[in-house]
């Protein structure tokens, strides 16, 4: 929302602090106006999340089971065509589990193990076949689907541009509504501005998919939609 502000009293605190502007700033009143800019960008890289899991009496066994479901993943994902540097393995957890009785006894259910493996793909039709991939190798769970935007620095820049052009928008017709003009600008600043793009595009558990790929449904295209990358500019000037 687009907001504008005329000051003409005179002198004043902006922005919390009488250091912000010199005298000349305050003599005859300022304008205050919040810049907004945005621009829509189609996310060019998926990021797709996998957990594998197992559960053992002996921790040896619990921690073999799950490498052999994340190498396989990981194979297969490299058989498409992902570089190596697009899959992340992240760390291996492996902790003792147990569960209490009626009479609060504490009972050894065996040992927990559990690693992540992430693909960040810029081509998204692979996303359908390491999907299927994972199922067939073990692994137990899909922790969440994303889309990203690589590199947001050329839009990020275009946004910054709409805003401050927003801003001197509404200062001009402020001031011409007002019969004042603008002499210089006292404090200028950003604020809001998104660091990246991410999307959650779809979560869940792969045991609620087909057990076997050849005899699940042909699943729909995965396709990201457009994402936001706003700026908001915080102007303000002196005017006479």
């Amino acid at each position: 929302m687009k907001k504008a502000f005329l000051y003409l009293a005179a002198p004043m605190m902006i922005l919390g602090s009488a250091s912000v502007f010199a005298e000349s700033c305050t003599d005859s009143g300022v304008i205050e106006v919040v810049g907004h800019g945005k621009v829509d960008v189609m996310p060019d890289t998926a990021v797709l999340s996998y957990s594998a899991k197992d559960e053992n009496k002996d921790p040896v066994k619990a921690r073999n089971n799950v490498e052999k479901k994340i190498t396989s993943l990981y194979d297969k994902a490299l058989s498409f065509g992902v570089k190596k540097e697009q899959i992340i393995s992240g760390s291996i957890t492996l902790y003792p589990k147990y569960h209490y009785t009626d009479k609060s006894k504490r009972v050894f259910d065996g040992y927990f193990c559990s690693r992540d493996i992430v693909f960040k793909i810029d081509d998204f039709s692979l996303i359908e076949k390491i999907t299927t991939a994972a199922v067939e190798s073990g692994v137990s769970d899909i922790n969440g689907f994303g889309y990203e935007v690589k590199d947001t620095t050329a839009v990020k820049r275009e946004a910054d541009a709409k805003a401050i052009a927003d801003a001197r928008d509404q200062a001009k017709r402020l001031a011409e509504g007002f019969g004042v003009k603008i002499k210089k600008a006292c404090s200028l600043k950003f604020e809001g501005n998104n660091s990246n793009v991410y999307y959650v595009r779809n979560r869940a558990a792969v045991s609620l998919m087909a057990a076997k790929a050849e005899a699940a449904e042909p699943a729909t295209e995965y396709m990201p939609e457009k994402q936001s990358v706003d700026s908001n500019v915080y102007a303000t000037f002196s005017i006479e």
